[in-house]
């Protein structure tokens, strides 16, 4: 296993017990049974939904079982599944702007048709009508402390020559790398082409290279192949949980905020459990278990942090204010063209 996925188990074994006992407030549903089937990532994500998840949603009838995959295969699944009148997917667990993806292409169940009582304490700026928010972070600086002699306070300063051949991206993260280089050089969020132009000005000086995963830029850092990168800063969390010395800057450009959601297709063949699976997942003590274990924060009012949390993982209320949204429709519109120039043209 990569040593930089994060297991934690000696912290999560705790956890699972507790989340074992774990009782749902306020749930008065009809429990038909039977299986639920989670399309979803690996890793600690799917750790944490077969150990603390699934077990509530037991005590209500149901059996989650999790299907593991890349996004794009879980995207691909259900585009296909709509279209040819079923498949095995009830929830799916996507990134706030794949999720938005999905619901232009009309795959998705509306939350108005799902008793989901949770759904209520979410955060307003989170509220779709299409998906349920589980956790949050947004895109920052990341950097290590020992290479590092003056810190970064903006994202255009990784064009400078203290980072010169020294500043890593994530392959799957495209899009941010995109929207933060031009949100760095006088663009905005719904045009990429400053960002583009950006991009392989940092290639042809040598850095910008790109690694092929979030734990393989967590791996460079430890190699001291790279400085820096642009990563969420849950990520900078549990990698100062795993004992690399990297430090979390928000960025004077404004930090990119970032939603995990779930949400119920509109092909699931258990549409009560996957409802009951997005209402489990909004549980205030759910919620702070995955906060705890990933470094991502809650989405709903009821379930506050600590002041030690909070320090660690959360924004002020001014770096709040600045966060620069994606703008889904401008992404997904230009999605395709988007992909072929980053694989043909800037990892070429």
């Amino acid at each position: 296993m990569n040593k930089f996925n994060v297991t934690r188990r000696s912290f999560l074994i705790g956890a699972s017990v507790a989340g074992s006992t774990l009782a749902i407030p306020g749930l008065a549903r009809a429990k038909s049974g039977g299986r639920v089937i989670v399309g979803t990532w690996g890793g600690d994500y799917n750790r944490l939904l077969k150990e603390e998840v699934a077990p509530v949603v037991a005590n209500d009838g149901y059996r989650l079982v999790t299907d593991t995959g890349s996004a794009t295969a879980r995207k691909t699944k259900m585009i296909t599944a709509s279209k040819v009148g079923g498949g095995a997917m009830d929830v799916s667990c996507l990134s706030d702007s794949d999720m938005y993806h999905m619901h232009t292409q009309n795959v998705l169940r509306p939350i108005s048709e799902m008793n989901i009582p949770n759904y209520e304490n979410v955060f307003d700026q989170f509220k779709t009508d299409y998906n349920i928010p589980h956790i949050y972070s947004a895109l920052v600086i990341v950097y290590d402390k020992s290479q590092v002699t003056t810190p970064p306070t903006s994202i255009a300063d990784l064009w400078s020559d203290e980072y010169k051949g020294a500043v890593g991206f994530s392959d799957i993260l495209f899009n941010y790398m995109l929207m933060g280089a031009a949100m760095a050089h006088g663009g905005n969020r719904d045009n990429f082409d400053i960002g583009k132009e950006a991009l392989l000005e940092l290639k042809k000086s040598g850095s910008g290279r790109v690694f092929p995963s979030n734990e393989a830029i967590a791996n460079a850092l430890e190699s001291k192949e790279i400085k820096a990168t642009l990563m969420w800063k849950a990520r900078a969390f549990q990698w100062q949980n795993a004992g690399l010395p990297v430090a979390a800057v928000v960025p004077r450009e404004g930090a990119i905020p970032v939603a995990f959601t779930a949400a119920a297709t509109n092909f699931a063949s258990n549409p009560d459990g996957a409802a009951d699976v997005l209402n489990v997942m909004l549980d205030p003590e759910m919620q702070l278990k995955f906060a705890d274990a990933m470094g991502y924060l809650p989405t709903v009012s009821n379930a506050p942090i600590s002041d030690e949390m909070r320090e660690k993982l959360g924004f002020t209320d001014a770096q709040r204010d600045a966060f620069v949204a994606p703008d889904f429709e401008y992404i997904a519109a230009n999605l395709q063209d988007t992909i072929t120039w980053w694989n043909q043209t800037y990892k070429a």
